[in-house]
């Protein structure tokens, strides 16, 4: 799953690239496919709820082993938060490339809301990534930090909604599968009602005000952020991992197995389809529609009963690599940007230009990533400990479902 880390990683830069540096710049006729590409947030997201909820499967899937929900938030703590807050630190205090502010009607660029942030208000609320929740907050510090108070929520939901799946279970004599998908259906009307209430409060709004409204310092903004309405984003991982969970608890046939990677790949393909001519509103659910079929054909094997082809190419060396930094790649990314920017060591406007600023702004990042994984990540992830009290049985082979990322 390392490939697919440094595929979403790099789709996520590439955007912001083109946003803060080319916001001229057109893919031309590739744009519908180079846009489905960039949704790194949502393979991320789709990532996310297939590594997490794979342990949690299982145990309801044969109704023992549930993970150490302990062990479990330790791990979470111990992935997101060190690497965290050093970089929103050094950002914030030594180099002065964070969101001082949010943005607001008057802002011009976002440029101008670049700085040292001193507020211990904001810095606080930034660290315990809860700055999403509300107007005076939101988006200051690390931009893209929006997305890990999202996933905060979902670390806590996930569990929770599995533990009751279990109790239903035992009390209910629920079957494994039916139980396993309990938390799946859940996460996703979730998302589904978020998104129907953020697209009825939008609707009323007036219009020329749009990003402010979506991004800015307001409630609608802390709305459009909250985790209800991107619940569904983990749904179709989590369906992901609720399937190979049955395929390693139950010993399927690896023709089986075969037969469901079509079908996966099947429906990833129409939903990329659907993506690009359906509604707007609903554009990142068939995206992670998309994701969690690609995910799933990658997961299970091969007729062969070996690891795939596509799983062989993105276990190659350089996308292990970057998808083994990912997590500080996302983080040091707009920083990156914003100091190319004040560097002047920005392209010209032209294709060869926007190339130019990729390439300059991923070596950047991917520099200081490296340095920030050795230095803090990597001794971090060392203390973490399996959420579950299993060991795999099965002869698939399958990514450990320990429930590490």
């Amino acid at each position: 799953m390392e490939g697919f880390r440094a595929i979403a990683a790099t789709g996520v830069l590439v955007g912001h690239v083109r946003a803060h540096m080319a916001p001229d710049f057109s893919w031309g006729a590739g744009a519908p496919i180079i846009g489905l590409l960039l949704n790194g947030l949502t393979l991320f997201f789709s990532l996310s709820g297939f590594l997490l909820f794979r342990p949690f499967a299982f145990a309801l899937v044969t109704g023992s082993g549930f993970p150490r929900i302990g062990r479990y938030a330790g791990n979470r703590a111990l992935r997101i938060f060190p690497v965290y807050i050093v970089i929103t630190a050094l950002v914030s205090l030594v180099l002065g490339l964070a969101y001082r502010t949010p943005y607001l009607e008057t802002t011009r660029e976002a440029a101008d809301l670049v700085g040292y942030m001193w507020d211990p208000a904001l810095l606080l609320l930034n660290f315990s990534m809860l700055q999403t929740f509300f107007p005076f907050s939101i988006k200051t510090g690390i931009g893209v930090a929006w997305s890990l108070s999202v996933e905060l929520v979902f670390y806590v939901a996930m569990p929770l909604l599995a533990a009751g799946a279990m109790y239903l279970r035992r009390r209910k004599r629920l079957g494994g599968v039916l139980s396993a998908l309990i938390p799946v259906a859940a996460i996703f009307a979730i998302g589904l009602g978020g998104k129907v209430v953020r697209h009825l409060v939008f609707r009323e709004l007036p219009m020329g005000n749009e990003f402010v409204n979506a991004w800015g310092g307001t409630w609608t903004a802390v709305l459009a952020r909250a985790f209800p309405v991107h619940a569904d984003l983990f749904a179709f991982g989590m369906l992901a991992a609720a399937v190979v969970a049955v395929f390693e608890a139950e010993r399927l046939p690896q023709q089986r197995a075969a037969l469901i990677r079509k079908l996966a790949l099947l429906v990833a393909l129409l939903a990329a389809v659907a993506s690009i001519y359906g509604p707007v509103a609903f554009r990142s659910t068939l995206m992670a529609v998309v994701f969690g079929g690609v995910i799933l054909f990658v997961a299970l094997p091969a007729r062969t009963g070996r690891a795939g082809v596509t799983a062989a190419l993105l276990d190659a060396l350089p996308l292990r690599f970057v998808g083994l930094v990912s997590y500080s790649l996302y983080l040091w990314h707009v920083p990156v940007i914003w100091m190319v920017v004040r560097l002047g060591w920005a392209g010209p406007a032209t294709p060869a230009g926007f190339v130019w600023d990729v390439a300059v702004v991923f070596s950047i990042a991917l520099a200081l990533s490296t340095c920030t994984y050795f230095a803090i990540e990597r001794p971090a992830l060392a203390l973490k400990r399996l959420t579950g009290r299993r060991k795999p049985q099965t002869d698939l082979q399958l990514p450990p479902a320990n429930g590490v990322r």
